[in-house]
């Protein structure tokens, strides 16, 4: 089963009457039942890969610089000279 999110400030059926949690509830299965429920917009699939894709390449980019400063401290501790400024 797919999930939906929706807005129930924009569901018309949710602003009437009792508003406990048993009734809200049952009244979203009757408009997602019915076929009724207004979804929100979430973007295109696409733009969340490209997001997803943005945050891994930052991520590694900044693992990579992480363990060459350990390789770095590493070698100098060794006696080892390399460049860079750490």
């Amino acid at each position: 089963m797919q999930g939906l999110v929706c807005d129930p400030r924009r569901n018309a059926l949710l602003k009437e009457g009792n508003k406990s949690d048993t009734v809200e509830a049952r009244k979203l299965a009757d408009l997602l039942r019915t076929g009724r429920l207004r979804p929100v917009y979430h973007g295109e699939n696409g733009l969340r890969t490209l997001r997803e894709l943005g945050r891994s390449y930052q991520t590694i980019s900044q693992d990579l610089n992480r363990v060459m400063n350990r390789l770095k401290a590493l070698y100098r501790g060794w006696g080892i000279a390399c460049a860079g400024s750490l």
